[in-house]
Parts: C-alpha cells; sequence; structure tokens
C-alpha cells in the first residue's frame, strides 16, 4: 500500500530454481526431466550470475534456447537484483520485494514455460505444467493472502487442459489460467476444440490470463526477423504485442466471447497502447462484413472487450491516458513486471503514478479496483 491506496500485481514473475522439475515432475520421463543450471555466485558477495534458469535435458540439449538478448541484459540483473539474487529469488525474497514496492497482492506467473514446443506429446507438456503448478502451490505457501498462484496450462489436449484447470484451482489455490496464445499444431484459440476449457475456466470463476513466450517452439509472427538485420531491435519489441493484438481479435471478434459472454480474459505484458486503434479496426469490419460471419457477433468487438476483458499497461506507458480517453479505465490493470529486465522495480508504482495527464480516480482503479475485480478478489 501506498499513500493510503491498495496495490495488486496482476503479473509478477517468478524466477524458477533449478531442481523445479527434477523435484516435483513424475519420475516417470526419466533423462527427459529438464534440470537447470545452479545460479552460480562471486564468492563472498552472493551476486548471481543470471537470473531466467536455462534448462537442459539429461543429454545436455537445451529445452528451450534462451534469446540473445538475456545474456545481454544479465548484468543490469545483477545490479538491481543483487539481495534477491542472494536469496535465489526464494518465496522470501519475493515477499520483500513486494514490500519494498508497496504491494498488497501480487498473482505469480512464470518467466519460462517449458511446455512451448508443438513436438511434445501433449502428456509430457501437461505434466511439465503440473509440476510448475505444484512448485507454485509450495511457492505461495509462504503468505497466501499474498502471493496468489496463476496455474500454466496447455494446450496441447484440450481435456487434459480441462483436468488440470480444475485441479489447479480447487486444490493448489491458483486464482487464474496462464495461458499462451500462439496457435499449436494448427489449432487457434478461437477454434471451438478449446470450448470446453473457457467452459471449465467460467465453472471455476477464473480468468484466462494470455501471457505470450519467448522463443516457442510454436509460430510466433515476430521469429520471422530472426537472423536478420537488426532482430534484436525487432523481435523483442514486437513480440507480445503482436501475438496480443492477434489473441484480442480472435476471442472478440471470433466468437470466443460471444459463446461465453461471463467468461473474463486477460492479455498480459504486451502494452495496451494500441487497443484502441484495434477496437476501431474490428469494429469497423463488423460492420461491413459482419454478416459473412459463420459465428453471428451480436455486439460490437470494443463492447465484448469493455465487458469482459483486461488489458495490462507498461508502468511507463504514457498512451495509458489516450486509452482511457477512447475505451475508458475500466479494463486496465497494474503490472511490475519484477523481476524482468525492463521491470522499473522497485519504483514501478512511482513510475506509473507519474504519468502526466493520468488522474487519481484511474490510478486507483488500475492498481486495485479493475485487477481484483479480474481475479475475483473484490
Amino acid at each position: 500500500m501506498r499513500d493510503g491506496i491498495r496495490i495488486l500485481d496482476s503479473d509478477m514473475h517468478v524466477f524458477e530454481p533449478h531442481d523445479l522439475y527434477l523435484t516435483y515432475m513424475d519420475p516417470k520421463w526419466g533423462d527427459r526431466i529438464p534440470r537447470g543450471e545452479v545460479r552460480e555466485r562471486r564468492e563472498g558477495q552472493g551476486l548471481t550470475l543470471h537470473g531466467m534458469t536455462r534448462y537442459v535435458l539429461g543429454d545436455g540439449t537445451p529445452i528451450r534456447t534462451p534469446g540473445k538478448v538475456v545474456k545481454f541484459h544479465e548484468k543490469r540483473q545483477k545490479d538491481a537484483y543483487i539481495k534477491p539474487a542472494s536469496q535465489n529469488y526464494n518465496n522470501v525474497s519475493q515477499i520483500e520485494a513486494m514490500d519494498e514496492e508497496g504491494l498488497d497482492v501480487a498473482v505469480q506467473f512464470r518467466t519460462s514455460p517449458l511446455h512451448t514446443n508443438e513436438d511434445f506429446e501433449p502428456d509430457y507438456a501437461n505434466d511439465l505444467c503440473k509440476a510448475w503448478n505444484d512448485w507454485m502451490h509450495d511457492f505461495c505457501s509462504a503468505d497466501t493472502s499474498r502471493l496468489k498462484g496463476s496455474a500454466l496450462i496447455t494446450l496441447h489436449d484440450v481435456d487434459l487442459a480441462v483436468e488440470e484447470a480444475r485441479r489447479s484451482v480447487r486444490d493448489l489455490g491458483a486464482i487464474g489460467l496462464s495461458l499462451c496464445p500462439e496457435p499449436i499444431n494448427g489449432l487457434h484459440i478461437h477454434d471451438r476444440y478449446f470450448d470446453p476449457l473457457w467452459a471449465e475456466a467460467i465453472d471455476l470463476d477464473v480468468p484466462i490470463c494470455f501471457h505470450p513466450p519467448a522463443r516457442p517452439n510454436q509460430v510466433q509472427v515476430s521469429r520471422r526477423f530472426e537472423d536478420h538485420p537488426n532482430e534484436e531491435l525487432l523481435v523483442n519489441p514486437l513480440r507480445n504485442p503482436v501475438e496480443l493484438i492477434l489473441a484480442v481479435s480472435a476471442f472478440c471478434a471470433g466468437g470466443v466471447l460471444e459463446k461465453f459472454p461471463k467468461l473474463r480474459v486477460a492479455f498480459l505484458e504486451g502494452n495496451c497502447s494500441w487497443l484502441p486503434w484495434l477496437m476501431y479496426r474490428l469494429d469497423e469490419y463488423c460492420e461491413l462484413q459482419g454478416a459473412m460471419a459463420d459465428i453471428p457477433l451480436r455486439k460490437k468487438p470494443s463492447e465484448y472487450f469493455r465487458e469482459q476483458c483486461f488489458i495490462s499497461a507498461d508502468v511507463d506507458e504514457a498512451l495509458v491516458v489516450s486509452v482511457i480517453d477512447y475505451m475508458g479505465d475500466d479494463n486496465i490493470v497494474f503490472s511490475t513486471d519484477y523481476p524482468h529486465i525492463d521491470s522499473r522495480w522497485p519504483e514501478a508504482v512511482s513510475t506509473f503514478e507519474s504519468i502526466p495527464g493520468l488522474k487519481k480516480e484511474s490510478r486507483e482503479k488500475i492498481l486495485w479496483d479493475n485487477c481484483a475485480r479480474l481475479y475475483g478478489l473484490d
């Protein structure tokens, strides 16, 4: 809490430990169980040489290759996160980081989702998620009133997804379902194949939270720039916004929210400044070509968004004021993005509050009210 205002981080991150999967994953997978590098330290200084754990299989094959930008930014992580790094980014350090920022509650999200590979068998991808979800349950046990888990759900198989969503919410206390929005094995997120998962989320009264991953072995638009000039200036800046533009379009214009009017959906860590343009564009084409839709829409795409969706703003995203002018302030949520390379922690809240033209009433909604409504914490 700062200045009497409660603050809820809609998308705080964790750095997973090196032995997460060795400890929590079904041993039947043997050498296919990921194992990470132990975070090295400089003697006597407690400095971590890297934050994000890099996982390999038993034969040393990387299960998910980090991008070049990760290595480039590791020095910044060392300098900014000396204290949590010295505690191996454990749950105690997470609460201390929340205290330093002034956060009352934070919903915890993954940093390295390992299931994002179309070649994985559904059972294997699902077991990767199950292990992470079991670990997250234990991570949040340090203070369940402040640390809230978002369950990692794979879309490899909808029946397994429904089963894991139910287990994570009912047995593990998760308050949201974290999904990657990219297509998988030819299926898009608005295809009717996934309807049982959206119905389950409604029954469980938890939101679907779309959060793009870095470098998945799935179709991802900005990866077309890899191995071409200035890829570092193109892939990462465009990845999350472009994937979320597609996800918002799929749900608002693709018929999902038409069929599931009680579903709550969040689009996280991909800016919000593009939202007015997208809503204008989708509304225009809904009017022009709506009669051609095989799933008729009774509302404009922008109406579905206002009634059922939430989107996060970066803490320094000054254009959020323009978004509020066009869309209102009921659908925007706040995130520190701790402990990632672009986080403004421990000045994320102060940075957000200093945005010119952002009214006090809107700040309070975004810092708590909207986040609480998204996750059912009113």
